[in-house]
């Protein structure tokens, strides 16, 4: 697809009537148009510097509580993609300047380690960890993701590893003490954002090999054989732009490890796009066609700043158009662009009119919708609702997490916003 104004081919095939479109070009600036649209503060609003795409600080927390054993217990498969992750943070998101901060962390004890990543990664074992000390037998994974949180500043990537099994002090009233922990989870980012209103979190899910012990919920100790399969998580914390280039460069390990990810950020009052190749500020189509022609025209978009993959960016029902009688005809990636542009506009979106639409001035708003709108799917599906799969031992079919739920829906909760993005277009 051409990534300019363009006719539709496929119009062409089934002989409809097409149109010519066109921008203002030279006879226009566009501000008359940005003014209708309501862009001329938002307009202002996107300035590089605002957005960093690299972070001046990594920090590395890995949990170091009993549960977190079986994990190390050998060269598991835990620890081979933990240290491929890591490096491909520091290639990637780290500034030249920037520095690792290698930490372990418990209940009682927060402990960073002077080595290279390769080394730390090399020495975790349950032996490293209990040197570490702390309170190892029972951890509050809210409380570590609070410290965590709070160690997060602007320009920081943080990066938080943990089975993140709740350990409630007592089975009593399971329900509500899981109630209060999506409430703790929703007040933490609160609270965060109250000082970085453009904090984001990433969060996977993924599998490795289990040698230890799995501690249920009354303490319980579970023993899991070498052949043994559990779920941990990654979180990243940081400036969603950040974000957004630590999920491009983890994008292939993800992939390759099947996980699974949610994305909680405050989304953009503006993101630059166009409708011709020109400066951004062109956000409108002049229309010259019969009134009942049907017609298609695209426009580019530069989502480089969203921590999302390109299977949800090109999935059309991931969007909302506000008008009925147009609707999304498809997403296209940009396959290159030139040295020269100042944006990186690495999406083109086609917009058609539907069967016996008119074409009148309008203004045409299309959203990319948030996916905290509503639970995923594998949250329900790998979510131990009452911490009771492994009553009766270790069951291979069951590779769910006691407490996740909880923990996700206080993220939707904070990040409820309708849409990551907004784009509006009007047609003169």
């Amino acid at each position: 697809m051409k990534n300019n104004i363009k006719l539709s081919a496929s119009l062409l095939l089934v002989g409809f009537l097409f149109l010519v479109l066109n921008s203002c070009g030279d006879r226009c600036d566009g501000l008359q148009c940005r003014k209708e649209l309501g862009l001329l503060k938002s307009d202002t609003i996107f300035k590089e510097k605002n957005y960093p795409l690299l972070a001046n600080k990594f920090n590395v927390f890995i949990e170091s509580s009993l549960s977190m054993d079986g994990y190390v217990n050998g060269n598991t498969e835990f620890k081979t993609t933990i240290y491929r992750l890591i490096g491909q943070v520091e290639a990637n998101v780290l500034s030249n300047s920037g520095r690792t901060y290698l930490t372990y962390i418990n209940s009682a004890k927060v402990d960073t380690a002077k080595t290279t990543s390769k080394k730390f990664v090399q020495s975790m074992s349950p032996h490293s960890f209990d040197a570490v000390g702390g309170n190892r037998a029972h951890s509050d994974i809210i409380e570590l993701i609070r410290q965590v949180v709070n160690s997060t500043q602007t320009g920081t990537v943080s990066m938080f590893v943990s089975d993140c099994v709740y350990s409630p002090k007592s089975a009593v009233d399971i329900d509500k003490a899981l109630a209060m922990q999506r409430t703790d989870m929703l007040n933490i980012l609160k609270s965060k954002h109250n000082k970085n209103e453009n904090f984001g979190v990433l969060l996977y899910r993924l599998v490795s090999d289990f040698f230890g012990t799995y501690y249920t919920k009354t303490d319980k100790h579970i023993p899991i054989s070498s052949d043994g399969k559990r779920p941990y998580f990654v979180w990243f914390f940081g400036d969603q732009s950040l974000l957004a280039v630590v999920k491009s460069s983890l994008d292939e390990i993800m992939n390759e490890e099947k996980s699974d990810f949610i994305c909680g950020v405050p989304g953009y009052p503006y993101l630059p796009y166009r409708t011709i190749r020109s400066d951004h500020k062109y956000h409108y189509v002049n229309v010259k066609a019969k009134s009942d022609s049907l017609f298609t025209f695209s426009f580019e978009a530069d989502m480089n700043y969203l921590p999302l993959d390109d299977s949800y960016i090109t999935n059309v029902d991931n969007y909302n158009c506000e008008k009925r009688k147009y609707y999304i005809k498809k997403i296209e990636k940009v396959l290159a662009n030139s040295a020269n542009e100042k944006y990186n506009y690495k999406y083109t979106i086609c917009i058609k009119g539907k069967k016996k639409s008119n074409v009148t001035p309008t203004i045409i708003s299309m959203s990319l919708k948030s996916m905290t709108l509503s639970l995923p799917q594998w949250i329900t599906t790998y979510d131990d609702p009452k911490g009771t799969d492994y009553d009766n031992g270790y069951n291979s079919a069951k590779c769910r997490t006691f407490g996740l739920k909880s923990l996700v829906e206080g993220i939707c909760d904070f990040y409820n916003e309708p849409y990551y993005v907004m784009f509006k277009i009007k047609i003169n």
